[in-house]
């Protein structure tokens, strides 16, 4: 009774003062510079580790890319809807604290200031919601400059391509998400996604080439097959959500009107979802590594122990390699197609590069990030 009584003594006093009145506006700074300090305060703990991975997830394609670099940034890519709260946050909280020490307007004020800024909804917002397909893609161009080959990395890159556009025409043109171009193209990019997802990443079936069946492969880590089948049920209909995760839930007109560039009603479940989406992708992409990991390992020590005079010939040798992002691929010792036996259209949907020069191989990479580029200039310019 006595702590309540001077507990309400000095809360008296420090309303009558102002002092709360003052001090009220600087606790959301104070929270979120906390949190920054605490992500990079101390420096030499796992806390270095972690911002020097993702340094190489964000410095594609500089450098080279292994299965943890990939798996990194196609989480980033799920990570859009934070990115853009934290941005806006950050955004909200300079306004605010310029405003408050110019004494021009109050922190809980600056909501005016950031609605109506240009430079957060046509450049920040939007650059949150590219950036992390763009690392992405280029780091599909690093794998297929380093291993020569076309497939699967084009192919994935590709996907990150046209999410972007889809996403990117969307936002900056909000009336484009009724028209019958837009959707089918918002849904071929997800049926897309969801494909390559099944048969690529997590190569989780197999198919029967005498009846046309599939199957689930055999090698499997979880005991239980309804784990996989549920996991592709749930994948197949979040992938929807994937997309639309990526446009903001406003956006600024050309004449400076704000309007709402995302009419779903559950927005926050969107993104809620697509997060659960990608842990469970990512318990069935960790396995398939996981076993070819195991199944590479168990390769070499056979190849150990077992002596060269047993070793049959054949008429081609086959050698397994491991690709950076855990992808096993099986390459023959065959005679390579050259462009003298082959037209230059055939050559181009060829998946081995290996006859080309690293210059050649640079020049038709910088094709696609140039179309990346492009397409997205022309979303652009094209906005309302």
């Amino acid at each position: 009774r006595i702590e309540n009584g001077w507990g309400g003594m000095m809360l008296t006093v420090m309303k009558s003062s102002g002092f709360l009145t003052a001090f009220a506006p600087v606790i959301p700074l104070l929270l979120f510079f906390g949190f920054f300090l605490f992500s990079v305060l101390p420096w030499n703990t796992p806390r270095k580790s972690f911002w020097k991975v993702l340094s190489l997830t964000t410095g594609a394609p500089f450098n080279p890319v292994s299965f943890r670099d990939g798996f990194i940034g196609d989480i980033l890519t799920s990570t859009v809807r934070p990115l853009q709260d934290l941005t806006f946050t950050v955004f909200y909280l300079t306004c605010g604290l310029q405003g408050w020490w110019t004494s021009a307007f109050q922190l809980h004020s600056a909501a005016e200031a950031v609605e109506k800024s240009w430079l957060v909804h046509t450049v920040l917002l939007p650059s949150c919601m590219v950036s992390p397909l763009w690392w992405r893609f280029l780091q599909n161009l690093r794998q297929c400059y380093e291993t020569k080959q076309r497939w699967p990395y084009l192919g994935n890159a590709l996907k990150y391509l046209i999410a972007a556009e889809v996403a990117l025409f969307g936002v900056f043109n909000p009336g484009n998400k009724s028209t019958v171009v837009w959707i089918t193209c918002f849904t071929g990019a997800t049926l897309y996604q969801v494909w390559w997802d099944t048969f690529m990443d997590w190569e989780l079936f197999v198919v029967q080439w005498d009846d046309g069946s599939f199957a689930l492969r055999t090698r499997r880590l979880y005991p239980q097959k309804w784990i996989y089948m549920s996991i592709f049920f749930l994948n197949f209909l979040l992938r929807f959500c994937w997309t639309l995760s990526f446009i903001p839930q406003h956006y600024m007109l050309r004449s400076g009107v704000f309007v709402d560039a995302q009419n779903f009603p559950f927005d926050s479940a969107v993104a809620a979802a697509e997060i659960l989406r990608r842990t469970l992708w990512g318990l069935i992409r960790v396995e398939l590594a996981a076993i070819k990991l195991m199944e590479e390992r168990k390769l070499e020590q056979e190849s150990i122990v077992g002596s060269s005079s047993h070793r049959s010939t054949s008429l081609e040798q086959t050698d397994i390699d491991e690709d950076h992002d855990g992808r096993a691929r099986v390459s023959m010792d065959i005679e390579r197609f050259t462009p003298q036996n082959n037209g230059l259209l055939y050559k181009f949907f060829e998946s081995d590069m290996s006859y080309m020069t690293d210059n050649q191989i640079l020049g038709e990479l910088c094709i696609w990030a140039t179309v990346f580029t492009s397409l997205g200039i022309v979303a652009a310019s094209h906005r309302k």
